[in-house]
């Protein structure tokens, strides 16, 4: 008897995605730090050839502590992007502090070193990143936030976990359960309640099948997306494939599985995402992508 007996093909096929989608991302990453030259061509040359394109790079806080997460879908928009952010500062090192290098995308909790242009010193800022990938060259989306917990939520919320890491960390991760079980059982008053008054999320659009990110903001959009998605499918499974759960966010890689309740057979993708939690622990911003809806 063997110990471990797995199909040596599967294990393959797994680890050929992995280093196929870690590889894109790299590069990406690497041309990033080579555009301190002024040459963003080479930058914009690591997308895929067409899009739809999935960004998110410039993350805002606004005064009442809610949050926008401006998408990004053309090749034009994100070529000004960079330029605007490249044409203003260097960055120069990233370290993955966690990696979670699945077969179609790369997330990274990091710290990315970065220099304004013509500053005497550089900075260190932690960074989470997700990096979708498909089957061929380059990268199709980059979803990108740096604002720590205490600045998320109305100013005189109170930090309900503050210096407790540990109760931190449960927390979020009880909040997170509860999202879970609640998209299993389509319970739209659960999933909003463990968001805030302030929560917007970009994420991969099921509601339209658009292919790239819809943008909503405040409950009554969250509200009437769920609604609108559990009116189009039945959820039978949402399985967790990967799960990291830390102070200031919860990532997870879930295996969904749906059938249509107009007829036909379910359909099987998989989702990418992290939650931000805000300083009261209720989810404040949500931020990720999700593969093409398939038959099994």
């Amino acid at each position: 008897m063997r110990s471990i007996d797995v199909d040596p093909a599967a294990l393959q096929a797994v680890a050929a995605a992995s280093a196929h989608a870690y590889k894109e991302a790299i590069e990406h990453i690497e041309a990033e730090m080579k555009a301190a030259d002024g040459n963003y061509e080479p930058l914009i040359n690591t997308l895929t050839e067409q899009g739809p394109y999935a960004y998110t790079i410039l993350p805002e806080v606004k005064p009442d502590g809610s949050v926008k997460l401006p998408i990004l879908t053309t090749r034009e928009q994100i070529a000004d992007a960079y330029a605007m952010i490249r044409g203003a500062s260097d960055l120069l090192e990233v370290t993955g502090l966690t990696e979670i290098r699945g077969s179609w995308y790369l997330f990274q909790d990091n710290i990315s070193r970065g220099q304004p242009k013509g500053a005497p010193q550089a900075n260190d800022i932690r960074t989470l990143g997700l990096f979708p990938s498909g089957r061929g060259t380059g990268i199709t989306g980059e979803l990108v936030w740096f604002w720590p917990r205490e600045m998320l939520g109305l100013p005189e919320e109170s930090y309900t976990a503050a210096g407790d890491p540990l109760r931190s960390r449960a927390q979020v991760f009880d909040n997170y359960s509860r999202y879970l079980d609640a998209l299993r059982t389509h319970d739209i008053d659960t999933i909003l309640d463990v968001l805030h008054d302030g929560v917007a999320s970009a994420v991969r659009d099921y509601v339209n099948d658009t292919g790239t990110l819809t943008e909503l903001e405040g409950k009554d959009a969250h509200r009437a997306y769920y609604q609108t998605f559990f009116d189009k499918y039945q959820v039978r499974s949402a399985q967790p494939l990967a799960l990291v759960t830390d102070e200031w966010y919860v990532f997870a890689e879930l295996r969904m599985t749906v059938a249509p309740l107009g007829g036909g057979d379910a359909l099987m993708y998989h989702t990418a995402e992290y939650f931000l939690p805000s300083k009261d622990g209720r989810f404040i911003a949500r931020i990720g992508h999700g593969t093409e809806p398939a038959h099994g």
